[in-house]
């Protein structure tokens, strides 16, 4: 009787938590797999335990035998009197993929419950739906991201926008005196604030902390972020907060002045943001995550060409 050796041979993993401030792996494994995004990036993690005291457990796939890491899923533990004690895989996160095959996924998933004893659920955010989903998560909710896709001239990007919603207003706000530029102090950081508090309010939202604005300025800046803004006459009227990671800008904050909405400031500083990805050689423009159920929004975002 003969034996396959290969075949009978079963591969062994391991699950272990990774320190990512002292386990380089961690991060080398984000920068070379094909999905690893910025929100995969331990600098993504120091700024939300710098601003929100979420502790990080980061779970890393090693195969035996081997201090490779095969696969990783990175979690923040989340304790809280109104949504309860939680492992959200990432919070203030629009995406964060498992980097792990699905059969690994469920593993991780018991090896997380079984490490923080106390957690209510899981939450994780998924570009796409997660085939065993049935059978361990209960719910779902639903938004998409928008795309645009960089992958020819500029003059063919722009030409790919709406004509009389994007275009034309992109033509009026370039012949309105107004200025794109990126700030290069954190000071002028607070001005882009003052827009977001106004923005918040007016949808009835709660801003964001300042802390969480500064943190992306001490751990992102500048290798991963660049915050564009639009002036006029002196005066900051819009200005947003983009993450860069590999071949994508993550276009994820935008404020603007409503006293000011007729000069066309939003469209002037995202076709600014596209033009500065596209002579970057960046492939995709992320412009950020939208609930279905706001079809305003997402229109909008498609009138800019994006899928």
């Amino acid at each position: 009787m003969s034996i396959n050796i290969k075949e009978s041979k079963k591969i062994v993993f391991s699950y272990k938590v990774i320190n990512t401030a002292v386990d380089k792996r961690w991060d080398e494994f984000v920068i070379n797999h094909p999905q690893g995004s910025i929100y995969h990036h331990s600098a993504w993690g120091n700024v939300l335990e710098s601003t929100y005291g979420h502790i990080p457990f980061y779970v890393g796939l090693e195969r035996d035998g081997s201090d490779r890491l095969e696969g990783i899923v990175p979690f923040s533990l989340i304790d809280s009197k109104f949504t309860g004690k939680r492992l959200v895989s990432l919070p203030f996160t629009s995406y964060c993929d498992p980097l792990v095959s699905e059969s690994q996924l469920e593993n991780i998933i018991h090896f997380a419950f079984e490490h923080n004893p106390g957690v209510d659920y899981i939450e994780l955010k998924v570009i796409e739906k997660v085939k065993f989903a049935p059978v361990i998560f209960e719910r779902e909710s639903f938004y998409v991201n928008h795309i645009i896709d960089l992958n020819k001239d500029l003059d063919q990007i722009f030409k790919s926008f709406h004509n009389k919603c994007i275009r034309k207003r992109i033509i009026k706000a370039e012949n309105n005196n107004m200025k794109f530029r990126v700030i290069e102090k954190e000071e002028e950081l607070k001005e882009f604030y003052k827009l977001h508090i106004m923005v918040r309010r007016k949808h009835g939202l709660p801003p964001h902390p300042y802390a969480f604005f500064a943190n992306m300025w001490k751990h992102l800046n500048p290798n991963f972020l660049f915050a564009p803004v639009v002036e006029y006459q002196g005066e900051i009227i819009a200005a947003a907060i983009v993450l860069k990671f590999k071949n994508t800008y993550h276009f994820e904050y935008c404020a603007s002045d409503q006293k000011f909405f007729k000069l066309s400031p939003v469209h002037k500083l995202t076709w600014g943001i596209i033009k500065t990805a596209f002579r970057a050689g960046v492939r995709f423009v992320d412009l950020g995550r939208s609930s279905l159920k706001n079809r305003s929004l997402i229109e909008f975002k498609e009138r800019w060409s994006a899928k």
